[in-house]
Protein backbone atom coordinates (compact mmCIF):
# COMPACT_ATOMS: atom_id res chain seq x y z
CA UNK A 1 0.00 0.00 0.00
CA UNK A 2 1.24 3.42 -0.32
CA UNK A 3 0.03 7.39 -0.35
CA UNK A 4 -0.40 9.28 -3.13
CA UNK A 5 -1.06 13.33 -2.68
CA UNK A 6 -4.39 13.86 -4.78
CA UNK A 7 -5.38 18.29 -4.53
CA UNK A 8 -6.29 18.08 -0.55
CA UNK A 9 -6.62 14.56 0.40
CA UNK A 10 -3.97 11.26 1.32
CA UNK A 11 -5.57 8.57 -1.36
CA UNK A 12 -4.51 4.53 0.44
CA UNK A 13 -3.86 2.91 -2.94
CA UNK A 14 -2.87 -0.74 -3.95
CA UNK A 15 -0.52 -1.13 -7.05
CA UNK A 16 0.24 -4.52 -8.35
CA UNK A 17 2.74 -4.07 -10.99
CA UNK A 18 2.86 -6.35 -14.04
CA UNK A 19 5.19 -6.17 -16.33
CA UNK A 20 3.78 -5.95 -19.89
CA UNK A 21 0.66 -6.36 -19.05
CA UNK A 22 -1.79 -3.37 -19.41
CA UNK A 23 -3.06 -1.62 -16.62
CA UNK A 24 -6.58 -1.73 -14.71
CA UNK A 25 -7.86 0.95 -12.42
CA UNK A 26 -10.36 -0.49 -9.87
CA UNK A 27 -13.00 2.23 -8.90
CA UNK A 28 -15.37 1.22 -5.94
CA UNK A 29 -19.04 2.10 -4.90
CA UNK A 30 -19.94 4.48 -2.15
CA UNK A 31 -19.37 3.53 1.45
CA UNK A 32 -16.64 0.71 1.07
CA UNK A 33 -12.98 0.55 0.60
CA UNK A 34 -10.57 -0.90 -2.28
CA UNK A 35 -11.19 -4.49 -0.24
CA UNK A 36 -14.76 -4.40 -2.28
CA UNK A 37 -12.89 -5.71 -4.99
CA UNK A 38 -10.93 -8.55 -3.10
CA UNK A 39 -12.85 -11.50 -4.71
CA UNK A 40 -11.59 -10.50 -8.36
CA UNK A 41 -8.11 -9.51 -7.02
CA UNK A 42 -6.75 -13.03 -7.70
CA UNK A 43 -7.97 -13.31 -11.63
CA UNK A 44 -7.32 -9.88 -12.31
CA UNK A 45 -3.78 -9.34 -10.69
CA UNK A 46 -2.78 -12.62 -12.70
CA UNK A 47 -3.81 -10.23 -16.11
CA UNK A 48 -3.49 -6.88 -15.48
CA UNK A 49 -1.35 -4.30 -13.79
CA UNK A 50 -3.78 -3.41 -11.07
CA UNK A 51 -4.60 -0.71 -9.48
CA UNK A 52 -7.11 0.20 -7.15
CA UNK A 53 -7.90 3.05 -3.90
CA UNK A 54 -9.89 4.12 -1.33
CA UNK A 55 -11.78 7.26 -2.48
CA UNK A 56 -11.43 10.41 -0.60
CA UNK A 57 -13.51 10.25 2.70
CA UNK A 58 -13.48 6.58 2.72
CA UNK A 59 -11.04 4.01 4.00
CA UNK A 60 -8.01 5.06 5.22
CA UNK A 61 -8.29 7.62 2.68
CA UNK A 62 -8.69 11.50 4.23
CA UNK A 63 -11.45 13.54 3.38
CA UNK A 64 -9.78 17.00 2.73
CA UNK A 65 -11.41 19.88 2.62
CA UNK A 66 -14.21 19.43 0.28
CA UNK A 67 -17.71 19.36 2.15
CA UNK A 68 -19.34 18.33 -1.22
CA UNK A 69 -17.58 16.75 -3.79
CA UNK A 70 -18.00 16.72 -7.57
CA UNK A 71 -17.70 13.79 -9.99
CA UNK A 72 -15.19 16.10 -11.85
CA UNK A 73 -13.26 15.85 -8.31
CA UNK A 74 -13.11 12.11 -8.07
CA UNK A 75 -12.37 11.63 -11.55
CA UNK A 76 -9.43 13.72 -10.91
CA UNK A 77 -8.29 11.93 -7.80
CA UNK A 78 -8.51 8.58 -10.18
CA UNK A 79 -6.16 10.68 -12.87
CA UNK A 80 -3.74 11.38 -9.79
CA UNK A 81 -3.84 8.08 -8.70
CA UNK A 82 -2.57 6.80 -12.10
CA UNK A 83 -0.04 9.50 -12.85
CA UNK A 84 1.58 8.48 -8.79
CA UNK A 85 1.70 4.53 -10.44
CA UNK A 86 2.97 5.73 -13.85
CA UNK A 87 -0.07 4.82 -15.86
CA UNK A 88 -0.50 7.21 -18.61
CA UNK A 89 -3.41 4.70 -19.95
CA UNK A 90 -5.69 2.38 -18.83
CA UNK A 91 -8.86 -0.07 -18.44
CA UNK A 92 -11.47 1.49 -16.18
CA UNK A 93 -13.73 -0.29 -13.97
CA UNK A 94 -15.91 1.08 -11.67
CA UNK A 95 -19.03 -0.22 -9.79
CA UNK A 96 -21.78 2.31 -8.36
CA UNK A 97 -20.15 5.54 -7.53
CA UNK A 98 -17.25 3.74 -9.48
CA UNK A 99 -18.76 3.80 -12.56
CA UNK A 100 -20.31 6.79 -12.70
CA UNK A 101 -16.14 7.96 -12.28
CA UNK A 102 -15.25 5.82 -15.28
CA UNK A 103 -17.72 7.19 -17.30
CA UNK A 104 -17.02 10.94 -16.62
CA UNK A 105 -12.96 9.85 -17.34
CA UNK A 106 -14.57 7.96 -20.80
CA UNK A 107 -16.32 11.06 -21.79
CA UNK A 108 -13.61 14.19 -20.52
CA UNK A 109 -10.39 12.11 -21.20
CA UNK A 110 -10.48 9.40 -23.74
CA UNK A 111 -6.38 9.71 -24.47
CA UNK A 112 -6.51 7.82 -20.93
CA UNK A 113 -8.39 5.18 -21.20
CA UNK A 114 -8.33 1.52 -23.00
CA UNK A 115 -11.53 0.42 -22.62
CA UNK A 116 -14.21 1.13 -19.94
CA UNK A 117 -16.53 -1.51 -17.78
CA UNK A 118 -19.46 0.84 -16.13
CA UNK A 119 -20.93 -2.15 -13.53
CA UNK A 120 -23.96 -1.13 -11.62
CA UNK A 121 -24.44 2.46 -12.78
CA UNK A 122 -26.19 4.92 -14.01
CA UNK A 123 -25.68 8.39 -15.42
CA UNK A 124 -27.97 10.11 -13.46
CA UNK A 125 -30.02 9.33 -10.17
CA UNK A 126 -32.30 11.91 -8.57
CA UNK A 127 -34.72 12.55 -6.81
CA UNK A 128 -31.98 15.09 -5.21
CA UNK A 129 -34.10 14.59 -1.68
CA UNK A 130 -32.85 10.92 -1.69
CA UNK A 131 -29.52 12.14 -1.50
CA UNK A 132 -30.31 14.92 0.76
CA UNK A 133 -31.86 12.82 3.61
CA UNK A 134 -28.77 10.27 3.45
CA UNK A 135 -26.05 13.21 3.92
CA UNK A 136 -28.18 14.58 6.86
CA UNK A 137 -28.42 11.41 8.10
CA UNK A 138 -24.77 10.70 8.24
CA UNK A 139 -23.55 13.99 8.76
CA UNK A 140 -26.47 14.25 12.65
CA UNK A 141 -26.01 10.38 13.11
CA UNK A 142 -23.08 8.79 11.61
CA UNK A 143 -23.63 5.99 8.88
CA UNK A 144 -24.55 3.33 10.79
CA UNK A 145 -28.59 4.34 10.60
CA UNK A 146 -28.02 3.98 6.80
CA UNK A 147 -26.28 0.40 6.63
CA UNK A 148 -28.65 -2.02 6.98
CA UNK A 149 -31.24 -0.40 4.02
CA UNK A 150 -28.29 -0.59 1.95
CA UNK A 151 -27.10 -3.78 2.57
CA UNK A 152 -30.76 -5.15 1.87
CA UNK A 153 -30.63 -3.15 -1.75
CA UNK A 154 -26.82 -4.25 -2.26
CA UNK A 155 -27.73 -8.07 -1.75
CA UNK A 156 -30.67 -10.62 -2.77
CA UNK A 157 -31.88 -12.21 0.36
CA UNK A 158 -30.82 -15.72 -1.30
CA UNK A 159 -27.07 -14.09 -0.96
CA UNK A 160 -27.74 -13.07 2.67
CA UNK A 161 -28.76 -16.24 3.77
CA UNK A 162 -26.20 -17.80 1.80
CA UNK A 163 -23.03 -15.59 2.77
CA UNK A 164 -23.50 -13.88 5.57
CA UNK A 165 -19.22 -13.50 6.31
CA UNK A 166 -19.56 -11.49 2.99
CA UNK A 167 -22.73 -9.09 3.86
CA UNK A 168 -20.80 -8.61 7.52
CA UNK A 169 -17.41 -7.42 5.33
CA UNK A 170 -19.23 -4.60 3.26
CA UNK A 171 -21.53 -4.05 6.72
CA UNK A 172 -18.14 -3.02 8.16
CA UNK A 173 -16.96 -1.17 5.24
CA UNK A 174 -19.89 1.02 5.58
CA UNK A 175 -19.72 1.37 9.22
CA UNK A 176 -16.14 2.72 9.19
CA UNK A 177 -16.52 5.44 5.96
CA UNK A 178 -15.97 8.73 7.60
CA UNK A 179 -19.25 10.56 7.46
CA UNK A 180 -18.03 13.11 6.35
CA UNK A 181 -16.66 11.83 3.40
CA UNK A 182 -20.02 9.39 3.19
CA UNK A 183 -21.87 12.57 2.53
CA UNK A 184 -19.36 14.57 0.18
CA UNK A 185 -19.50 11.57 -2.24
CA UNK A 186 -23.79 11.70 -2.03
CA UNK A 187 -23.59 15.03 -2.67
CA UNK A 188 -21.09 14.39 -6.13
CA UNK A 189 -23.86 11.35 -6.98
CA UNK A 190 -27.11 14.28 -6.83
CA UNK A 191 -25.21 16.58 -8.79
CA UNK A 192 -24.80 14.40 -11.25
CA UNK A 193 -26.21 14.10 -14.97
CA UNK A 194 -24.26 12.80 -17.68
CA UNK A 195 -26.79 11.44 -19.80
CA UNK A 196 -25.61 13.50 -22.23
CA UNK A 197 -21.80 13.50 -21.72
CA UNK A 198 -21.77 9.39 -22.14
CA UNK A 199 -23.15 9.93 -25.50
CA UNK A 200 -19.28 10.79 -26.26
CA UNK A 201 -17.47 7.84 -25.12
CA UNK A 202 -15.45 6.21 -27.79
CA UNK A 203 -13.73 3.61 -25.90
CA UNK A 204 -15.25 0.25 -26.13
CA UNK A 205 -17.68 -0.14 -23.33
CA UNK A 206 -18.74 -2.85 -20.58
CA UNK A 207 -22.04 -2.27 -19.00
CA UNK A 208 -22.49 -4.73 -16.33
CA UNK A 209 -26.38 -5.00 -14.25
CA UNK A 210 -27.83 -6.68 -11.93
CA UNK A 211 -31.67 -8.55 -12.69
CA UNK A 212 -32.30 -7.23 -9.20
CA UNK A 213 -30.48 -4.23 -8.82
CA UNK A 214 -33.20 -1.67 -7.31
CA UNK A 215 -30.79 1.29 -7.20
CA UNK A 216 -29.43 1.11 -10.68
CA UNK A 217 -32.09 -0.68 -12.51
CA UNK A 218 -31.84 -2.91 -15.28
CA UNK A 219 -33.67 -0.79 -17.43
CA UNK A 220 -31.11 2.46 -16.42
CA UNK A 221 -28.39 -0.21 -17.63
CA UNK A 222 -30.48 -0.53 -21.09
CA UNK A 223 -30.52 3.49 -21.62
CA UNK A 224 -26.21 3.43 -20.82
CA UNK A 225 -25.89 0.85 -23.16
CA UNK A 226 -28.19 2.69 -25.92
CA UNK A 227 -26.45 5.60 -24.94
CA UNK A 228 -23.06 5.07 -25.94
CA UNK A 229 -21.92 4.04 -29.46
CA UNK A 230 -19.10 1.11 -28.73
CA UNK A 231 -21.11 -0.48 -25.70
CA UNK A 232 -22.70 -4.07 -24.99
CA UNK A 233 -24.70 -4.76 -22.02
CA UNK A 234 -24.05 -7.86 -20.08
CA UNK A 235 -27.27 -8.92 -16.79
CA UNK A 236 -25.77 -11.17 -13.85
CA UNK A 237 -28.34 -12.73 -11.60
CA UNK A 238 -27.73 -10.01 -8.73
CA UNK A 239 -28.76 -6.71 -6.53
CA UNK A 240 -26.12 -3.82 -6.50
CA UNK A 241 -22.91 -5.39 -5.67
CA UNK A 242 -22.90 -8.00 -8.90
CA UNK A 243 -18.57 -8.42 -8.27
CA UNK A 244 -19.44 -10.16 -5.14
CA UNK A 245 -22.52 -11.78 -5.55
CA UNK A 246 -21.49 -13.32 -8.71
CA UNK A 247 -18.02 -12.88 -8.66
CA UNK A 248 -17.03 -15.78 -10.83
CA UNK A 249 -19.74 -14.65 -13.63
CA UNK A 250 -18.62 -11.11 -13.10
CA UNK A 251 -14.70 -11.92 -13.56
CA UNK A 252 -15.41 -14.10 -16.13
CA UNK A 253 -17.52 -11.41 -18.36
CA UNK A 254 -14.98 -8.95 -17.15
CA UNK A 255 -11.76 -10.20 -18.28
CA UNK A 256 -13.04 -12.02 -21.70
CA UNK A 257 -14.21 -8.50 -22.63
CA UNK A 258 -10.85 -6.32 -21.54
CA UNK A 259 -8.55 -9.25 -23.80
CA UNK A 260 -10.52 -10.03 -25.89
CA UNK A 261 -13.41 -8.19 -28.41
CA UNK A 262 -16.95 -7.46 -27.59
CA UNK A 263 -18.81 -10.02 -27.25
CA UNK A 264 -22.33 -10.47 -28.33
CA UNK A 265 -25.13 -9.04 -25.62
CA UNK A 266 -26.02 -11.92 -23.10
CA UNK A 267 -28.45 -12.32 -20.30
CA UNK A 268 -26.98 -14.82 -17.48
CA UNK A 269 -29.36 -16.91 -15.04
Amino acid sequence: MKQVTSQDVQLRVEHTPRPGAPALLLLNSLGTSLEMWDDQFEALSERFELIRFDARGHGKSTIGTHKEATIDLLATDALNVLEACGVARAHLCGLSLGGMIAMHVAAKWPDRVLKAALCNTTPHMPPRETWDTRIQTALTQGTAPLVEGTLGRWFTPQFHKAHPEKIDKIRSMLLETSPQGYAACCAAIREMDQRESIKNITAKTLIIGGTQDVGTTPAMAESMAKSIPESKLVLLEAAHLSNIERSEDFNATLIEFLQGELAPPVTQS
